[in-house]
Formats: C-alpha cells, structure tokens, sequence
C-alpha cells in the first residue's frame, strides 16, 4: 500500500468501547512495514478509532462513515481516510 501516508509510525488502533473489559477489544493496524499486519493490543497510534464494537466492524466494512456519532476519532483523520480509501472486505 504505497502513498503518502504509509511509512514509519503510520498505525491505526481500533477501541470497541461498549464490551468487557476482559474482551480486550482493541486492534492495531500497523503499515509501518513492507506489508500490513495487525495486533490486539492497547497502545499508541497515529490515530485511534473509539466507539461501539458493531460501529468499528461498520466502518472498516464501510457499511457506515467514519464521522458519526458515537465514534470518537483522535489524531491522523487522513491516515484513516488513507487506509478506508485503500482496504476491501468482503
């Protein structure tokens, strides 16, 4: 996924918000290298994405837009549009 916004410290980190805390519902999407990989983890990101665990599933379905309410967005927005823009499922 080559382009301006993929290179060092470009991570994405996904928090459902409305789960158990022992479900540990948390994500890293990390395009720091040659190819994407992904994590559970809680860590920092160049943006993060909080919300409902079916809101996030919407969202990198792109079955519901990023900007809604109920989600909260911190940090890089155009590293998630960059990634949304880049990414297929299904």
């Amino acid at each position: 996924m080559p382009g301006p916004s993929a290179g060092p410290g470009r991570t994405l980190h996904f928090h459902a918000t409305d789960t158990a805390p022992e479900v540990a519902a948390e994500w890293v999407v990390d395009l720091t290298g040659d190819a994407i990989t992904w994590r559970r983890a809680h860590e920092k990101a160049a943006v993060a994405v909080r919300g409902p665990l079916t809101d996030l599933l919407l969202i990198i379905y792109k079955r519901h837009p990023a900007r809604g309410a109920g989600v909260e967005i911190l940090g890089d927005e155009k590293l998630l549009d960059f990634w949304l823009g880049r990414v297929g499922f299904g």
